[in-house]
């Protein structure tokens, strides 16, 4: 068996795809472009081209082949079990170069994907049912990105390739699973561990004036009283679902912590050193489920910029009543605005934590 390598560019579109559903129908292995790296692709009924895929992958037949869908709906026809956090990332990441794994309705596990490609994506569509797809390499060997790495290594094994030229970011898509109460990045791509965890959580955000005294403290206990409801670390509250950040309302932007809240919040063991202050600025207000504010002026300066948002603005005394600003005052009146943070804190901390099932 000789490849036959077809240009995309030279090609008649509909042609070319509806000749690359019939191959893959028959049994063929086509090497398809997306966005990340080419694509051996099988059709999943044919039982034939899947353990020829499986021969020259070296995988067994325990080990699946991910999904790889024409549109959003596809997901649900597989019986994929979404999450908020999951949706998160659809919205943002698909299609593009993110691969999920995610429990079935029936206890499995699905991997899928929506490549960017849309040629590929005319394929899945055409093929009336979603491809597996998998990089075009020998176990253990990088995956190839160029139709002459393919053609050179793969000449007498696949039987189509598609050719579109490099792969225009040449690195395999990131992994995530979201099976569980964490999410994890089994693999890094173009989309990194820190960028996947922000876009999934939930957001939650404190604002008071300077975003250097009062929304830091409210910020750092709500993490760390978060953990412990969670019986996690700061660190994993993240990847569990729930971010947290502050802003200012009139701020200079990259200020640190102020030295009374510094100390005052390391005295029951918060860390403000890495803070850096940020202005409240429309892509945070839009991201956030749920805003407070640590005086009335800052809800209402909010709102006169931002009506749209007023369902999710609150204060954070959940009596009403504004915290004191401390700066320019001791550390007792630090200590004093610590504790009420703490307390206002404590007091909403149901309102964003997950509900136990």
């Amino acid at each position: 068996m000789a490849m036959q390598r077809v240009r995309l560019c030279d090609s008649d579109p509909t042609t070319l795809r509806d000749d690359v559903v019939a191959r893959l129908r028959r049994g063929a292995l086509c090497a398809l472009p997306t966005e990340t790296v080419y694509g051996l692709t099988v059709l999943p009924s044919n039982a034939a081209a899947v353990a020829a895929a499986r021969r020259l992958k070296g995988r067994d037949g325990d080990q699946p082949f991910t999904w790889h869908l024409a549109d959003r709906a596809g997901l649900q026809r597989l019986g994929a079990l979404v999450t908020p956090g999951v949706e998160r990332l659809i919205a943002r990441y698909w299609p593009g170069p993110l691969t999920l794994l995610l429990a079935g309705a029936d206890g499995g596990t699905i991997g899928a994907r929506l490549p960017a490609h849309a040629f590929t994506r005319a394929v899945i569509a055409a093929a009336g049912e979603p491809l597996w797809m998998t990089s075009v390499n020998r176990g253990g060997e990088a995956p190839e990105v160029t139709p002459d790495g393919i053609a050179r290594v793969f000449a007498d094994e696949v039987d189509l390739l598609v050719d579109d030229g490099p792969s225009p970011l040449g690195t395999a898509s990131t992994i995530v699973r979201a099976t569980g109460d964490e999410l994890e990045v089994l693999r890094e791509g173009i989309l990194s561990r820190d960028e996947v965890f922000a876009t999934a959580a939930e957001l939650v955000v404190f604002v008071c004036t300077g975003n250097t005294c009062r929304s830091p403290l409210a910020e750092a206990f709500a993490r760390r009283l978060t953990a412990v409801a969670m019986g996690t670390t700061d660190e994993r509250v993240l990847p569990r679902g729930l971010g947290f950040a502050s802003a200012g309302i009139s701020t200079m932007p990259g200020m640190p912590a102020s030295e009374g809240s510094l100390v005052a919040g390391a005295e029951v063991g918060l860390d403000l050193t890495p803070h850096l202050s940020q202005q409240l600025s429309p892509e945070l207000w839009r991201r956030a489920s749920r805003i407070y504010c640590l005086g009335d002026s800052h809800r209402r300066a909010l709102l006169a910029e931002a009506p749209e948002v007023a369902d999710r603005v609150h204060l954070l005394r959940a009596d009403g009543l504004d915290i004191a600003d401390p700066y320019g005052g001791d550390l007792r009146a630090y200590r004093r605005a610590r504790d009420e943070i703490r307390a206002a804190v404590a007091a909403r901390l149901p309102e964003w934590l997950p509900a136990k099932t």
